[in-house]
């Protein structure tokens, strides 16, 4: 049992330097942010685990149709879903959880685990019969050998594999490493679709997996289909448990593809969906602003010195370095409150960014619901206000720091992408797919202009509806292309760039300043400015990685 010191003062000022260390000032955001725009351009024409291409060239516009399956593997969860697209921007989502047993998580074997994968799979199948498409051959049960041309009557399943994956097509990816405590070495170098595709078939069961899927992917692809907003989005982002995002970068630009047969014939609009896995960015800490706390949870860390940028931004490890912090603050001798050594205090990993939010949540005077929670969270003594306040201080400032980090990346993504730099009115959009072009509209011409502007009200700016509803099944359909043009059609004119933004993760849902800290880091960096800031929309995403997965899903059929 250890009882501190009752010299509040002394407390509050140490908190407050604490604090100050996390401190990450305007000059750090424009230093950050051009450090990460020379990192995306080197990484585009290296291989390496940053900047991946995922191999999407088009975006859903919401008039998709179809019922189509996703599996989310990650942590220690299996999720399987089904997701109807109604091809009005609205969809319905079934999906069934399942504990993934450690005895599968841990095995020299890969086939174990994917066979439960597929397991589960077969019951959802059972328990939602409305999510069947109904096979007038009665695949099931005729043609018992799996063979090409009945696979073509499958379903189709998107597959979110939240591993490291070097990707080779939207269809394939070699499995690099495991991490999360999983360790299969069987697995390793082999393609998860593939390892999946041999489990269903061992069963007999007509899917076909068609995508391997990413998160940060599925959420740009989200926030496209169910967006109600004119424009179409650059990014998506996600600011959970983990951080990553994707962007639509120019295919020119990535010339890493370009000894491949099939992208060496593009034109200078056409886009492809890049998985920046900005996770990892800087690792070598050119930039990254670091106290005694971040090189503490690192050492302390599963991988040393990978993923710095998220251990700094991610929810999974705030809530570390608040422990880490506090913990400096007991041992200093210098709270109020009591704690013994079987408080949660002393146990790594055992704060989340839930308690960053619940902190920075307590308007309360004399902060007593902090003093409740605190009280309740690490089995504490007599918590006093000075106590609560002075670990919502360095709370909060951990979490200032993190959404500052946030909006330097995503600073350098709208430099990267000169979405803010002037342009002609109306662009060239993208081909639909690799080697299917689109005619492209005339800038010159008064008539082609008016013509593009009535089919993009006609078919982007529909309603959106806030109630998804079941309905019938449809079939799915090609999808347009993705358009490089992200003006907002105003009054029948061009209006002023959007910067659309769809966001996924309960730090970006839930604490109350992280969106406002992000906007306020953008607007330090000169490249963009208030101006800039203004013109960014953010949208929260929701079931992103299941829609994704079946979004994806859809693109790989057509």
């Amino acid at each position: 049992m250890s009882q501190a010191s009752t010299e509040t003062p002394g407390l509050l000022a140490q908190a407050r330097i604490i604090a100050g260390d996390f401190e990450f000032s305007p000059e750090d955001v424009v230093k950050v942010a051009e450090h990460f725009v020379q990192v995306m351009k080197v990484s585009l024409t290296n291989d390496g685990p940053s900047q991946l291409p995922s191999f999407v060239t088009k975006l859903p516009r919401g008039d998709e149709k179809g019922v189509y399956f996703a599996v989310d593997l990650g942590g220690t969860n299996c999720r399987v879903c089904s997701v109807t697209l109604h091809g009005d921007s609205t969809y319905t989502l079934l999906q069934s959880k399942h504990a993934v047993p450690s005895s599968l998580r841990i095995n020299a074997n890969y086939e174990p685990l994917f066979d439960f994968i597929a397991e589960r799979i077969q019951e959802f199948r059972g328990a939602h019969p409305e999510t069947r498409q109904q096979d007038p051959n009665e695949l099931e049960h005729v043609l018992p050998a799996v063979n090409e041309k009945r696979r073509q009557h499958f379903q189709k399943l998107g597959f979110t594999f939240s591993f490291t994956c070097e990707q080779h097509s939207l269809t394939r990816g070699t499995l690099l490493h495991w991490d999360k405590g999983w360790n299969i070495p069987s697995a390793l170098g082999k393609d998860p679709c593939a390892m999946l595709q041999e489990a269903i078939d061992r069963i007999d069961m007509p899917i076909v997996v068609s995508a391997l899927a990413n998160d940060s992917v599925g959420t740009l692809m989200t926030r496209s289909y169910s967006s109600q907003e004119k424009s179409r989005p650059l990014l998506g982002a996600i600011f959970g448990t983990g951080t990553n995002a994707a962007y639509i970068e120019r295919l020119s630009n990535c010339t890493k593809l370009h000894n491949q047969a099939e992208f060496q014939d593009f034109g200078s609009d056409d886009r492809m969906l890049i998985n920046t896995e900005w996770g990892c960015f800087d690792n070598s800490l050119e930039v990254l602003p670091s106290t005694k706390y971040d090189h503490l949870l690192d050492k302390m860390s599963d991988q040393p010195g990978d993923q710095m940028l998220e251990k700094r931004v991610s929810g999974l490890y705030l809530g570390e370095l608040l422990r880490l912090a506090v913990l400096d603050l007991v041992q200093g001798g210098l709270f109020d409150m009591t704690v013994d050594s079987s408080s949660p205090l002393f146990q790594p990993g055992t704060l989340d960014s839930s308690v960053l939010t619940a902190l920075a949540e307590d308007d309360s005077e004399h902060f007593n619901r902090s003093q409740s929670f605190l009280g309740k969270l690490l089995a504490a003594g007599g918590v006093s206000e000075a106590d609560a306040h002075a670990i919502r201080l360095v709370s909060i400032a951990i979490a200032h720091r993190a959404a500052r980090l946030a909006g330097a990346s995503i600073a350098a993504i709208i430099i990267q992408t000169q979405v803010l730099q002037p342009r002609s009115p109306v662009s060239t959009p993208m081909k639909a797919s690799i080697g299917e072009e689109i005619h492209p509209y005339s800038s010159t011409s008064k008539s082609a202009t008016q013509d593009f502007l009535q089919l993009f009200r006609r078919f982007i700016c529909k309603p959106f509806k806030l109630l998804s509803l079941c309905g019938l099944l449809g079939k799915s359909r090609t999808p347009p292309s993705l358009s490089s043009d992200h003006r907002v059609v105003q009054n029948g004119n061009l209006g002023e760039d959007v910067i659309d933004i769809g966001v996924d993760g309960s730090l970006i849902e839930f604490y109350p300043t992280f969106q406002q800290d992000i906007r306020e880091a953008l607007r330090e960096v000169p490249d963009i400015g208030v101006e800039g800031e203004q013109k960014v929309r953010i949208g929260l995403v929701e079931h992103a990685s299941a829609v994704g997965a079946a979004l994806m899903a859809q693109a790989a059929q057509v």
